[in-house]
């Protein structure tokens, strides 16, 4: 019955008094709906004129920068602004340059035609010189407005070290710096065998002291990682003991001084043993040699 009648309720006509309120309704709703209008249409009249200009132009600037964000041009557009506005890098100052390549440098800062000051990474381009094998220690400075200045601490060039028949310029520490060999290198002393390069400061001190023997050795070979045979011009070979090498190499040189030993028809100065030296003759030598005692022993039994 309740739903019957609920159901006959809102089917019938309206009344007078239901219409009037209606209307009363809408009447308020076009008022509040001419009060907004209104309102609004003031708070327009007291808007700057090109207020509304420049919020579009804003609107289309950053729209234009959220797009170019997206594809990634955003670095390339503010560089090139910041560059217009004096902050532009027009010089790299290099300093402590000796053995690094000034190009390979600016390579590694990536500097360009527009490169902003401004918005160079000084730390990231620092990490990526101090990759270079030549540098030791480098510092990045940005001097405003459009200055670049690269302190570097090179490694120097120690030794030369052969490799499985390849030559690497070390430094002191044995630390490989290029295998690309200039003309400077040349005179650099040579070691020879694996491991060789880590005890390239042994080395080096063991050839300089003779120096009266150091321009005639060629090189220093490393033998089994342990000990040294010094390499002559003449290609006589001076094999030193693992123990106190110094003091045998200084007997070699007092021979060499008295005797005139490395001028000799040899090809090997052994210093390992204690209590003696070893001296291998060349073939020739060894054949004349041979030959004279032949003679010495016919001319000893002649006589007897």
């Amino acid at each position: 019955m309740r739903s019957l009648r609920r159901h006959r309720r809102s089917d019938r006509f309206a009344t007078s008094e239901e219409v009037a309120i209606s209307g009363f309704r809408w009447g308020r709703m076009v008022r509040s709906a001419r009060r907004f209008a209104e309102n609004f249409d003031r708070a327009c009249a007291h808007v700057p004129p090109m207020r509304g200009t420049w919020a579009a132009v804003a609107f289309l600037g950053l729209t234009i920068g959220y797009g170019m964000v997206l594809g990634g041009q955003a670095p390339v557009f503010f560089d090139s602004l910041t560059s217009a506005l004096g902050f532009g890098i027009e010089s790299i100052e290099i300093n402590g340059l000796v053995e690094a390549n000034s190009e390979e440098i600016a390579d590694r800062i990536d500097v360009g035609l527009h490169s902003s000051l401004l918005l160079l990474d000084a730390e990231h381009a620092r990490s990526r010189v101090a990759e270079i094998p030549w540098v030791a220690d480098v510092e990045v400075k940005k001097v405003y407005p459009n200055r670049l200045v690269v302190n570097l601490v090179e490694r120097r060039a120690y030794a030369l070290w052969q490799d499985d028949g390849q030559l690497h310029v070390v430094d002191k520490t044995g630390a490989v710096m290029t295998s690309n060999l200039e003309p400077q290198h040349a005179q650099l002393p040579l070691v020879v065998g694996t491991g060789a390069n880590l005890h390239v400061a042994e080395a080096v001190a063991l050839l300089n002291s003779q120096p009266a023997l150091k321009s005639r050795i060629k090189a220093a070979q490393f033998v089994a990682e342990r000990r040294w045979n010094l390499i002559t011009d003449a290609g006589v070979e001076i094999r030193l003991p693992e123990d106190d090498p110094l003091k045998a190499y200084a007997r070699v040189a007092e021979l060499d001084q008295t005797k005139r030993l490395l001028d000799r028809d040899i090809v090997a100065i052994d210093m390992r043993a204690t209590d003696r030296i070893l001296i291998r003759l060349s073939d020739a030598a060894a054949d004349q040699r041979r030959e004279l005692m032949k003679s010495r022993l016919k001319k000893k039994a002649s006589d007897t």
